[in-house]
């Protein structure tokens, strides 16, 4: 059989059930002995309340005061948060963010010398802190909380100095992003307000955002003065405020332009919409794109910039056709497209707000349409590389609105990817560090001898979310550019590069995979088979993601005939596993077989606690034999089939610094990995799946199922038949996922 006749199976939910599965585990032993433990925070009490002293009433609102908790790397788990300890001494939680530490001890055997740990900030008056100070001394084992302090590394006031990034130091007045604390008290907003007019600075109030427990403010003020608005108790980090990023990183009009030739037919799918929010269109290209393209203008909008308008034309032909060939007519588009403008003639340089206004437009659209688009791209944001202690407005608002995988969102991953690696400044830009998101950076070529674009920024991303971008495709060269139309008419194609082109191109092959199986795959699914079939190349996890995505539609859907390919979706239960079986023939498998799985979720996040940001997480058991237990020393076994390891953090991203912070795997909210098996090691393999959460880096409070996508694939060059033999092994329970249509190839 042609593998053009081998399609995917689907309904895999059907075989998967749930499971009781024994949890392990016991007491570690602690760093700190208690009383050593008391004697430490003691200590680091008396010298955070003498700093406390010294702020001003005017930045403490309420009379309160903010600390920084810094736990031991060992106890970061959503179990050892301190929720009774900060109850007890009537503190409580405001936020987190991740920190690399060097203990003062470990209480175990060849420590690693740093790890990443958490810091808490927790805020409270200054009478909590002092009372905790005077009692501490006279604390026993048995006191309230006191399991909690031998967990505890540090504690000290959160300084001014340490809420600082990215000042700028070319002008004497500026407008600063300043990020509140904020957990829906509204007298924290209006002492903010009062506190930084009686520095003599402005708070542009009517451009504040809330997102969750973040509440983002723009200051227009000297920069002289930021750091003692910086001294407000409640300020949780004050950044110059970010400019959009440029949009390509440079155009190749040298490059042989040809005519163009456009299809005569509308789109192949006219109950799809895609949208694309980007810089417009020009009036030649509103014209030749008309009977696939709708201008949409938000209210509000000022008049278009043609070099914006430039850009989007090229973005959104990138979605319609993909790169143009000479002579070649330009494929059919797949749906009509909606290119919402968010760029006017306003955006740029002299507008220190204009990273607000486009997230303000893109953000309107979404919520006055909801449900309206279920693919989406998105290829400019603020030019910021990432960092792994703060969350941005744009990230955290995308992904809010994007949890539950109801949307698949391409987001290019941004063109500096040839700044100094050393300093981070090629990391991801935002939004495409978002969880909930597919990062899409750029290869430099179509062929097999492809590489990352030496432009394309590049991971890690943020813990969760560590391998970004997700994934590379075609994004254009010196040597190989991408050619789309000129802007103005177009009549003829030039030649560009970007991730901007990149990303609708993989967006349009999520559009062919919902366009030829239609709601019998869920985005969230479409998410998981893009990045289960990229191919890993040999530049690694930083530089690639997952590898180049297969922008190819028929080879997305279909399998080898030494391979099967099944989907499975649906909700995992809270509080049990969900036994997922690995489909197989009847008959015996033959020689190597390799088996490739791929998990996803779309989580809600919590942008207070950037190192515990996702609020579900998952652990994954993979049970290779069926007839193989695990003996104990007194005799009896285990009472499920032995496990071994298949989502691991090295297979993630090859250990190093992401396996410094323990249990960190479980909060990703993407797996995948193949391994290679002998066929006698297999005999009814199966993953057992359990979904964690928590909320604000502690434990949730009525957690509800989360959506999940699984892609399996077992591939075994010894059994060239090995597509049927599942077929037969699984008729009316798997089903093979007939194209509705057939898309049309370059």
């Amino acid at each position: 059989m042609a593998r053009e006749h081998n399609f995917l199976f689907g309904f895999g939910e059907r075989l998967a059930r749930p499971v009781e599965v024994p949890s392990g585990g016991g007491d570690k032993n602690p760093p700190y002995a208690f009383e050593r433990a008391k004697k430490r925070l003691c200590k680091k009490l008396a010298s955070s309340i003498a700093e406390f002293d010294q702020i001003p009433e005017s930045a403490s609102p309420n009379g309160e005061v903010v600390a920084r908790l810094t736990m031991h790397p060992r106890y970061i788990s959503k179990s050892d948060f301190p929720t009774e300890l900060l109850d007890s001494i009537g503190l409580r939680p405001i936020g987190s963010r991740s920190a690399k530490i060097k203990p003062d001890a470990w209480g175990i055997k060849k420590p690693p010398d740093e790890a990443i740990t958490e810091e808490l900030f927790v805020a409270g008056s200054r009478h909590a802190f002092s009372s905790w100070a005077n009692g501490l001394a006279g604390w026993t084992e048995a006191t309230r909380g006191a399991k909690d302090i031998v967990h505890i590394e540090s504690i000290e006031p959160f300084r001014a100095r340490d809420k600082l990034r990215s000042i700028p130091k070319d002008r004497e007045t500026a407008v600063f992003e300043v990020v509140l604390h904020n957990v829906g008290d509204e007298r924290i907003i209006q002492a903010f307000v009062a506190y930084v007019g009686s520095l003599g600075e402005v708070p542009i109030v009517q451009r504040r955002r809330d997102i969750k427990g973040l509440t983002f403010i723009p200051v227009k003020s000297r920069s002289a003065r930021v750091e003692d608005i910086a001294r407000f108790s409640f300020v949780r980090v004050a950044r110059g405020m970010p400019t959009l990023r440029p949009m390509t990183p440079g155009l190749l009009r040298a490059v042989s332009a040809f005519r163009l030739q456009f299809p005569t037919v509308g789109p192949l799918d006219s109950s799809i919409r895609a949208a694309v929010f980007d810089g417009g269109l020009s009036t030649g290209a509103r014209m030749a794109l008309q009977p696939w393209v709708t201008l949409v203008e938000p209210i509000g909008i000022g008049k278009p910039d043609p070099s914006y308008e430039e850009h989007g034309t090229w973005v959104t032909s990138a979605l319609l056709f993909g790169p143009l060939v000479k002579g070649k007519t330009a494929p059919q588009p797949i749906c009509p497209v909606d290119h919402i403008r968010v760029l006017d003639a306003n955006t740029g340089e002299k507008n220190d707000l204009e990273c607000i206004d486009v997230l303000d437009r893109i953000l309107g659209t979404l919520d006055e349409n909801p449900g309206k688009y279920q693919f989406i791209n998105i290829s400019l944001g603020p030019r910021l590389a990432v960092t792994d202690d703060e969350v941005t407005q744009w990230t955290a608002a995308l992904d809010e609105r994007l949890s539950e995988g109801r949307v698949v969102a391409t987001v290019a991953a941004g063109n500096d990817g040839d700044l100094d690696d050393l300093a981070g400044l090629n990391r991801i830009q935002p939004p495409a560090d978002g969880v909930n998101v597919l990062a899409v950076g750029a290869s430099d070529s179509q062929s097999a001898d492809w590489k990352r674009a030496e432009y394309s920024c590049v991971g890690p991303g943020r813990s969760p979310g560590v391998v970004k971008p997700d994934g590379v495709a075609f994004g254009g060269s010196d040597d190989e550019p991408f050619m789309v139309p000129v802007s103005k008419d177009c009549s003829r194609a030039e030649g560009t590069q970007g991730t901007s082109f990149a990303s609708p191109l993989v967006l349009r092959s999520a559009l062919s995979v919902h366009a030829q199986l239609g709601y019998s795959i869920r985005p969230l699914a479409i998410r998981a088979l893009l990045i289960h079939r990229a191919t890993d190349g040999t530049q690694g996890r930083k530089a690639v993601g997952w590898g180049r995505f297969d922008t190819h539609p028929q080879r997305l859907i279909t399998c080898d005939d030494d391979e099967a390919l099944v989907v499975f979706q649906g909700d995992l239960p809270v509080g049990e596993h969900l036994r997922v079986p690995v489909p197989v023939p009847r008959s015996p498998l033959k020689g190597s077989v390799i088996l490739s799985a791929t998990l996803v979720i779309a989580p809600q996040v919590d942008p207070e606690h950037p190192g515990a940001y996702t609020r579900s997480g998952l652990e994954v058991s993979f049970r290779p034999h069926a007839e193989r237990y695990k003996e104990y020393p007194n005799g009896t076994s285990s009472k499920h089939p032995q496990t071994k390891s298949f989502f691991s953090g090295a297979n993630m991203y090859g250990a190093g610094e992401y396996l410094m912070r323990e249990g960190g795997q479980k909060w990703e909210p993407c797996l995948r990995n193949s391994q290679t098996f002998r066929a006698t090691s297999l005999l009814q393999p199966c993953f057992d799946i359990y979904y964690h959460h928590r909320q604000g880096g502690g434990k949730a409070v009525g957690p509800l199922p989360i959506q999940y996508a699984l892609v399996v694939s077992l591939k075994a060059p010894m059994v060239p038949d090995l597509y049927n033999q599942v077929v037969r092994a699984y008729t009316s329970i798997l089903v093979p996922l007939q194209p509705r249509l057939r898309i049309q190839l370059m």
